[in-house]
């Protein structure tokens, strides 16, 4: 995807957060880098993994996705994007901070992931998500 097409996906699916969330839209845009999926399980695993995106909780302002996304053609990979812009609205906004550790990564993925729910049924795709959240027929025929 090209850089003007990802900047005009960001700012749509902030500002989409923005009306659904309340989030304000931060001053500041992400990063967005695309590497390939063996990086992402490097750098957010313990080993192989089902990731597709990854904001580092660590105020970085890099949103990670796998190369190998179909943003421009396939609505459960822009909610990939949706959830991890999320985490980073989470970050600029404080959401969370006062709680440990633990409870603010629960807190933030529920959050993160009943956004992306809202957002794929808005879209026509339900059921999205599988057990324990994870990524079910991204990539299959729902999408």
């Amino acid at each position: 995807m090209e850089v003007g097409s990802i900047k005009a996906l960001v700012v749509s699916l902030l500002a989409w957060i923005n009306l659904y969330a309340g989030y304000d839209v931060p001053d500041q845009f992400p990063v967005i880098a695309f590497v390939p999926h063996a990086s992402l399980e490097q750098m957010s695993c313990t080993g192989p993994c089902p990731i597709l995106g990854w904001y580092p909780d660590n105020s970085s302002g890099v949103v990670y996705l796998d190369r190998d996304l179909a943003l421009k053609t396939n609505v459960c990979a822009r909610s990939i994007l949706l959830h991890e812009l999320v985490h980073y609205m989470q970050d600029k906004s404080g959401s969370f901070a006062e709680d440990s550790q633990i409870l603010r990564w629960q807190l933030r993925e529920l959050e993160a992931h009943q956004i992306q729910s809202a957002f794929l049924a808005e879209n026509g795709v339900r059921g999205g998500l599988g057990r324990n959240f994870a990524p079910r027929a991204f990539m299959g025929p729902n999408c």
